[in-house]
C-alpha cells in the first residue's frame, strides 16, 4: 500500500466520523417575528453559539427571525404540530397559549419599573406551571418595554385617538372587538403589515414600546408619541417539553441554564435600549406629546377601566386577580419605606 493510498483511507476515515457526528446533531428549531438585526435576535444569536460550544456541536439552535416562521399565531400552530420547537414570543403570542399572561399588561395597571420588576418576580412561578401543564417550558422571561400610543396627529386625550384608524396586532378577534367597544376604530392587521397599513393609509395609529417603534420603522408614519406609559411589555422564550426531552439528559441542565442569562441581560439592557430608541427617533422627527394630569386621567378611565370588558373574556379573572394582589403588595410595601 502506497503512502497516497494510507492518505486517501485516512480521509475516508475522517469523512465517515464527521458524517457520523452530523448525524447524531440535535437541531432545534425557534421564531420570532424580531427582525435580523435586532437586540432579541442577537441576542438568540449568541445563545445558538453557546448551545453549539457547550454540547460541542451535538445540540444545535436554528433561529427562524424575521418572521421567516410566520406571525406569532402562525409559530404557536408550528409548535403544536412540532414544527417548530420553540419561539420568542411577546405577551400576545404568549397570550394564545395562556391568556393569562396578559393581565400582566392592564393597562394602567402596573406604572413603575420598581412594580413590573416585583411582579415578574413573584408570578413566574404561576405562569411557568401554568404553561408546563399544557406541555410547554417557559424561558428567558423578560421585559420588552412599555407600551405607548403613535399617531398621525398628536394624541393627548383618548378622543384624540378615537378620531384615528387605530391598528392593532393580529391574533385575537376578541381583543380586536374590545378596543372598538370602548370606542376606538381599530383594526386588525398582522405584525409584518403595520408598517404598510401606516403607508397606505389603511390606519394613522398604533401602539408598541419604542424599541419596537424604532426596529421597525413604523414611527416614520405616525410622529407623534404620548409620553404617558400605557402598560409593560413582556416577553419569553417558549419551548415544547417534548422537544426539551430530546436533548440528552447529560447536557440539558447545562444548555437550559443559558437562557437564565439571555434573561439578564434583556432585563439589564432594556431600559438603556428603550432610552437609545427615543433618542434615535428623536432626531429623525418623532415628537414625545406631554400628557397633563387632567389628560391622564381621562385616559386611564377610558382605557384603564375597561378592564370589565375583558375580564373573564380575554383575560382569566384569576390571573387579573393575582397580578393586581402584587401590584397592590408592592404599592403598599413602598408606601412603607416611605
Amino acid at each position: 500500500m502506497t503512502r497516497s493510498d494510507i492518505h486517501k483511507i485516512l480521509i475516508l476515515i475522517l469523512l465517515l466520523a464527521l458524517s457520523c457526528i452530523s448525524a447524531q446533531a440535535l437541531t432545534l428549531k425557534i421564531g420570532t417575528v424580531a427582525p435580523v438585526g435586532s437586540p432579541w435576535t442577537e441576542s438568540l444569536k449568541r445563545l445558538s453559539a453557546d448551545w453549539n460550544r457547550i454540547s460541542g456541536g451535538r445540540v444545535r439552535l436554528k433561529i427562524y427571525a424575521g418572521g421567516i416562521a410566520g406571525e406569532e399565531e402562525d409559530m404557536i400552530r408550528k409548535m403544536r404540530i412540532g414544527q417548530l420547537d420553540g419561539a420568542a414570543l411577546t405577551q400576545l403570542g404568549w397570550g394564545l397559549l395562556d391568556p393569562g399572561i396578559l393581565a400582566l399588561s392592564t393597562p394602567f395597571l402596573i406604572q413603575k419599573e420598581e412594580e413590573l420588576e416585583q411582579v415578574m418576580e413573584h408570578s413566574k412561578i404561576y405562569f411557568e406551571e401554568r404553561l408546563e401543564s399544557a406541555g410547554y417550558r417557559l424561558f428567558a422571561f423578560s421585559k420588552a418595554g412599555w407600551v405607548h400610543f403613535f399617531g398621525r396627529a398628536p394624541l393627548v386625550v383618548p378622543e384624540d385617538l378615537m378620531r384615528m384608524k387605530l391598528g392593532v396586532p393580529a391574533g385575537s378577534a376578541e381583543f380586536v372587538d374590545t378596543w372598538r367597544k370602548i370606542g376606538f376604530n381599530a383594526f386588525s392587521l398582522p405584525f409584518g403589515d403595520i408598517l404598510v397599513g401606516l403607508q397606505t393609509g389603511m390606519i394613522d395609529a398604533f401602539y408598541a414600546p419604542p424599541l419596537v417603534a424604532a426596529t421597525f420603522q413604523w414611527f416614520g408614519q405616525a410622529r407623534h408619541m404620548t409620553a404617558l406609559p400605557v402598560a409593560p411589555v413582556v416577553g419569553a422564550v417558549i419551548m415544547r417539553s417534548k422537544s426539551l426531552e430530546r436533548i440528552p439528559e447529560q447536557l440539558r441542565e447545562e444548555l437550559l441554564a443559558t437562557f437564565e442569562q439571555l434573561s439578564q441581560q434583556l432585563n439589564t439592557e432594556m431600559v438603556s435600549l428603550e432610552e437609545e430608541a427615543l433618542g434615535a427617533m428623536a432626531q429623525q422627527g418623532l415628537l414625545i406629546q406631554p400628557v397633563p394630569a387632567e389628560a391622564a386621567r381621562r385616559w386611564r378611565a377610558v382605557v384603564g377601566e375597561s378592564i370589565h370588558v375583558v375580564l373573564g373574556r380575554i383575560i382569566p379573572r384569576e390571573s387579573y386577580e393575582l397580578i393586581a394582589e402584587l401590584v397592590s403588595r408592592q404599592n403598599t410595601a413602598d408606601i412603607r419605606q416611605e
